[in-house]
């Protein structure tokens, strides 16, 4: 009984740290799409990774104008990001 319980307990460390690294790189990858929008529009980015993935030599202000349609899409990376409880 005791082997089947340690498996079972590894089984289910391995499925949860599975889950943790994808909702991980989910979360690295929402982030980055919602800095791309960001940086095209100029926006002057204060974040040391965002810097460094984006730069700050064409950016031109800290408020940028977004699109309807932009805008939509913020709001869902922020809702995704919220509900995979990223940082």
């Amino acid at each position: 009984m005791n082997k089947i319980a340690l498996v079972m307990f590894s089984m289910i460390a391995i499925s949860l740290s599975t889950q943790s690294m994808a909702a991980s790189a989910e979360c690295q990858k929402l982030q980055d799409d919602y800095n791309v929008i960001y940086a095209s529009k100029g926006f002057c980015f204060k974040d040391a990774d965002a810097k460094a993935k984006f730069g700050n030599d064409n950016c031109f202000t800290s408020k940028p104008k977004f699109s309807e349609k932009e805008q939509q899409r913020l709001d869902e990376i922020k809702a995704r990001q919220k509900e995979l409880k990223c940082n």
